[in-house]
């Protein structure tokens, strides 16, 4: 019998603006946008690493707001562990280990950040800019630089945003539940709760999944700080990502319930005045339980304001100051006994992923409510 040797065949090294990235390295490329108002050459860092066996395209965007800064660190955790030193013991992925590739994007708008504001430098939301143009405005040509030359090259996305200033989002991943594929990708994230949303016009998600990239966006905390448990669903969910596409080894980690949320209401003060909390986000809130008092502050007026269901609050304002009609809290409705009672039992304001046999899965569909797309928009 003849002895035969099988070598595995070498990928193909990963193109990405003139240079090649070989199988089981990786490298940081700028990506050019164009000059700043001093001439200056302006650049998007593209970090990509290529592991040695086939899998698929992965990428993960952070900061197309300025301001939304937690991504910056679920990424850095990400590649480089707690202690945010890259090649130490806790890195948690290793390209030696990847199968596929991942492309990452910590800063897709780096002006609005050194700017620290939500819109990029021209006044524009870049998340309402995509695919953009090459010919167009600046936030339009960056949007077409980051849509054409990262987000086209992937088969999965991964966009990462918290609410906007004055507001913070309980951890949450938004896609469009319509589509199987990104429900799926929703699911194995791991979040307690899934907004089905398609998303704004113009936004990367939606632009993204219309052309076949199977999208999901994570919303976690506020603008302008760090924040330690966003962050670390943020670090867990794509960790669980990974997984679920085989690009990485490992069991994944499930809630103990999630809640699909069809349709939500959100609460808004009955007066202006001075907001005072009366829950956090995430918590589990029963009907005719105080969300929040509103306060005159020239007089001793006050005013409860009553949840009318029961549900769990997505998101929540966090400005003290409040005018009649502003929104002041997103709940989703929860109306079967069975889930209320898991949620208790299981309060997602002490929510950590757990290795759970099953999760207890509900929809939320509140018939008084409004999907996702047409309430006060923070995407």
């Amino acid at each position: 019998m003849t002895n035969r040797v099988i070598r595995q065949t070498m990928r193909e090294p990963f193109h990405f603006e003139g240079i090649d990235v070989l199988p089981g390295t990786q490298a940081r490329i700028p990506l050019p946008v164009g000059l700043d108002p001093l001439g200056r050459d302006l650049s998007i860092p593209v970090h990509i690493l290529h592991g040695e066996k086939d899998g698929p395209i992965l990428t993960i965007t952070s900061t197309i707001h300025g301001d939304e800064l937690n991504g910056v660190t679920i990424i850095r955790h990400l590649l480089y562990g707690m202690d945010l030193k890259p090649e130490t013991s806790d890195d948690l992925v290793k390209v030696e280990n990847l199968r596929g590739t991942l492309l990452i994007v910590p800063v897709c708008n780096p002006e609005a950040v050194i700017l620290d504001t939500r819109r990029s430098s021209d006044g524009r939301d870049l998340n309402r800019c995509f695919p953009g143009s090459p010919n167009g405005t600046h936030s339009a040509r960056i949007a077409h630089a980051l849509f054409e030359q990262v987000v086209m090259r992937g088969k999965y996305l991964i966009d990462l945003h918290t609410a906007p200033a004055r507001r913070t989002n309980a951890p949450h991943i938004r896609a469009n539940c319509d589509r199987e594929d990104s429900k799926d990708l929703a699911r194995a994230f791991g979040t307690p709760i899934v907004l089905h949303s398609i998303g704004p016009e113009g936004s990367l998600r939606r632009t993204a999944t219309g052309l076949g990239i199977h999208s999901i966006l994570l919303e976690a905390g506020t603008a302008n700080v760090f924040e330690g448990g966003a962050i670390a669903v943020g670090v867990q969910g794509i960790m669980n990502v990974m997984i679920h596409l085989d690009m990485i080894d490992g069991n994944l980690r499930r809630p103990e319930w999630r809640l699909i949320v069809r349709k939500s209401r959100w609460i808004r003060s009955p007066r202006g005045g001075m907001l005072h909390p009366a829950i956090v986000a995430g918590e589990l809130v029963d009907q005719g339980q105080p969300i929040a008092h509103v306060t005159n502050p020239l007089s001793g007026d006050a005013e409860a304001i009553l949840s009318p269901m029961s549900g769990v609050a997505v998101g929540l304002a966090t400005s003290p100051i409040v005018r009649e009609g502003d929104p002041v809290a997103n709940i989703a409705s929860v109306q079967k006994k069975k889930t209320h009672q898991k949620i208790r039992a299981a309060p997602m304001t002490e929510w950590t992923v757990k290795d759970v046999s099953e999760t207890l899965e509900d929809i939320s569909d509140d018939e008084s409510g409004a999907c996702i797309d047409d309430t006060p928009e923070d995407e």
